[in-house]
């Protein structure tokens, strides 16, 4: 795959809007249909489409804006759902010159991470935060005699037999969402888009951050839930045995408290009005994305 989005058809000539002459690129245009949520196979499938029907004009050379339109007509006929229109969209969006924000917050073990680098992938974005490393660095420069609970893990904060059970984790979640608001004025400050992920993103958060700054963000935040307790410790499993380092086995022990924190989050994001998603249609999870993306540059 790697190889096929270098390849490119010299037998076709794209002038985009600087005057320059490009070769048509099948793997490119595949990459951008991601987006809409469609699986990469189908991507590719239409992605070849418009290159075939390309071959067959008369002419090998073709403007940027007519090879939206053709490629907006394919996506018409062929695909249900607003995919077209959702492509649009996403075009305009990049070209609107103002940086894009896609924020996942969760409880461990819910997909963040999963569902963080495949949409990354999606919408082409390159920065992918984590509150995880925010908190890493944080531990450099803040001891433990200063703010202990920033160097506990989350699950070990929560107290289910305290009266204010979330106190510690609170403390910790807020000095990490700040340092990540940080990161995240800085990024658009440099008109970079960016996916931000992690259990410290209290919902609304980055979006109140980033409220007033002058570039403008398209800030879009989903807190994500496993709802199935089963299903979640099932996820913990297989952490513990594929990615070690993660102390899936740890997690595993304080279900109980991790269950407590998504519920807490949750009751964070009704309050703030953010939504929620599962893992198991991550295409209409893009989709919902897009489609608000679509009504805050409208």
């Amino acid at each position: 795959m790697v190889m096929d989005l270098l390849t490119t058809d010299n037998r076709i000539t794209i002038l985009n809007r600087l005057g320059d002459q490009l070769p048509f690129s099948r793997g490119i245009l595949a990459t951008s249909l991601l987006c809409t949520g469609i699986a990469t196979e189908e991507a590719y499938r239409l992605a070849s489409a418009v290159q075939a029907q390309l071959l067959t004009l008369p002419t090998a050379n073709i403007s940027a804006e007519q090879l939206v339109r053709m490629i907006h007509e394919i996506l018409l006929d062929e695909e249900p759902n607003g995919v077209a229109e959702r492509w649009l969209i996403w075009r305009r969006a990049k070209r609107s010159g103002r940086p894009i924000v896609v924020v996942f917050s969760g409880a461990p073990g819910t997909g963040k991470s999963t569902v963080a680098t495949r949409m990354a992938v999606r919408f082409g974005m390159t920065s992918v935060i984590t509150s995880d490393a925010i908190r890493d660095v944080l531990r450099t420069i803040i001891s433990a005699d200063v703010m202990p609970e920033l160097h506990r893990s989350t699950f070990e904060l929560v107290d289910l037999d305290s009266p204010e059970p979330f106190a510690e984790f609170e403390r910790q979640a807020t000095a990490v969402a700040n340092a990540t608001a940080a990161v995240s004025k800085r990024l658009a400050t440099e008109n970079r888009s960016a996916i931000v992920e992690g259990v410290h993103l209290h919902p609304g958060k980055i979006r109140a951050a980033l409220a007033s700054h002058s570039a403008r963000p398209i800030v879009v935040e989903r807190v994500i839930v496993e709802r199935n307790a089963d299903a979640h410790s099932a996820k913990l499993a297989h952490r513990a045995v594929s990615e070690p380092l993660r102390q899936g086995g740890r997690h595993l022990a304080d279900i109980e408290n991790i269950r407590a924190i998504q519920a807490h989050i949750q009751a964070k994001a009704e309050a703030s009005g953010t939504p929620t998603i599962g893992t198991e249609n991550l295409a209409w999870a893009t989709h919902e994305i897009v489609d608000e993306i679509a009504s805050l540059i409208e």
